[in-house]
């Protein structure tokens, strides 16, 4: 995965409800879908029909929120990681869907925080999560 890769999250554009992952996670992936269906039709055999996208499936992100800087950071000066905890905490219940945003990709996707694991593990300080996002989309 391309180091220069960077995970925000963002929502309401209020920079105060903007997080830049420091660790990023070691992989990501997503499914893109499509609600097809197919029919047996007398005298021809099955037949498709082609439907509507589902919702971007994202499975759960896993990194940490570390301490102090160590070379595996992206960048120096980011919020504690207890600060990250509550914005994320703000954002998941603000009823309102989060930015999903992957640099250098064509991942920029609303989405609704579904649960956000967190804990220390080791004594050093670091907060490590698993974060499930879901696409979110716009009834218009």
């Amino acid at each position: 995965m391309d180091r220069n890769m960077e995970f925000w999250l963002k929502q309401d554009d209020i920079p105060s409800n903007y997080i830049h992952l420091p660790v990023p996670p070691g992989n990501y992936n997503l499914n893109w879908a499509n609600n097809n269906s197919s029919f047996l039709v007398e005298g021809m055999g099955e037949v498709s029909f082609l439907g509507k996208p589902k919702l971007t499936e994202i499975t759960p992100i896993e990194s940490f929120f570390p301490y102090r800087y160590n070379t595996y950071c992206q960048y120096k000066d980011f919020p504690a990681p207890a600060d990250c905890v509550v914005t994320i905490q703000k954002m998941r219940l603000s009823g309102k869907p989060v930015r999903f945003i992957i640099t250098k990709t064509l991942v920029n996707i609303l989405c609704s925080i579904e649960s956000f694991q967190f804990g220390e593990k080791d004594g050093t300080g670091d907060i490590y999560y698993t974060l499930q996002l879901k696409e979110y989309r716009v009834l218009k």
